[in-house]
């Protein structure tokens, strides 16, 4: 009778593991489809030279990864892009693509290596709020 009750649990946790697996490759699935996504947009469609002076908010999400950031423009030039928000993987060092942005005063930068879904995220949120042209 024992043994019988062993097998069962040992069906039940293989299963669940299983079920676990699969649920984990779809989220990884649907959120490299969405950083795929992103990451085929054009980062030069904002002429910053064109954007008022101000504080512009901006967001992207796939998922896993998230990112919030405040981009501030003075004189056709992105001054500043202040990171309040961004939760990730694996990929540490992201946040180091925004001092990139403002040196080459575009979101049109190369994602950091080892963390290009957060690279991407955090660009597509720098594009968002170039866009969106509100300040908060």
């Amino acid at each position: 009778m024992e043994k019988k009750g062993n097998k069962k649990i040992k069906r039940i946790l293989i299963l669940s593991a299983i079920l676990l697996f699969v649920i984990v490759a779809v989220v990884f699935f649907l959120m490299s489809q969405q950083i795929n996504k992103y990451a085929e947009q054009d980062f030069t469609m904002v002429n910053i030279s064109d954007i008022p002076n101000g504080v512009y908010e901006g967001s992207a999400s796939a998922l896993l990864v998230t990112a919030q950031v405040e981009v501030t423009v003075r004189d056709g030039r992105i001054l500043r892009v202040n990171l309040p928000e961004h939760s990730h993987g694996p990929g540490y060092g992201a946040e180091a693509i925004c001092d990139s942005i403002v040196k080459n005063n575009s979101p049109d930068v190369d994602s950091i290596s080892g963390a290009t879904a957060s690279s991407v995220i955090i660009k597509t949120a720098v594009l968002e709020a170039l866009i969106s042209g509100e300040t908060p």
